[in-house]
């Protein structure tokens, strides 16, 4: 009597193009507290606003430990924010995932469209590349991983 090994119908996630549960966008104060997160909202997409937990004073280093220590993608458009020693060992110390959103002259609306199109494209790259790390989105939706040595 021979046996033979049964295998598994259902695909592993590392095969599968369905993402793991997608990480809470976390929107940085520079990007306000309604119209993003709005669009977010409406697209189904989990989001949480700087003010509804720090206060608009907060140093940058506090978020950043918040969202690190919560697993959360950090969305900003402080595009200096790798080149800050404080905010800099901030990212590195709580594993925080950042992305600075490379988009002149966007704001309100067109800045809401932008992250809401890229959305999908955002949460794979969280998922496939380790914390910490600072990356830059433009806006054809391409993501860039920032030096961070």
């Amino acid at each position: 009597m021979s046996a033979t090994k049964r295998r598994s119908k259902k695909r592993s996630v590392a095969n599968s193009k369905q993402l793991p549960d997608p990480r809470v966008l976390y929107l940085d104060r520079n990007l306000g507290k309604h119209v993003i997160a709005s669009a977010l909202r409406a697209a189904g997409h989990t989001v949480e606003v700087h003010d509804d937990h720090l206060p608009g004073d907060a140093p940058d280093e506090q978020w950043i430990k918040l969202v690190g220590d919560r697993g959360w993608v950090a969305l900003t458009k402080d595009k200096n924010i790798r080149y800050r020693h404080a905010e800099f060992e901030a990212i590195r110390e709580h594993g925080a995932r950042v992305v600075v959103i490379r988009a002149k002259n966007l704001v309100g609306q067109d800045l809401a469209n932008l992250v809401v199109k890229h959305h999908e494209r955002i949460q794979k790259f969280a998922s496939i590349n380790e914390a910490p790390f600072v990356a830059g989105l433009d806006r054809t939706g391409t993501l860039k991983l920032y030096d961070f040595n």
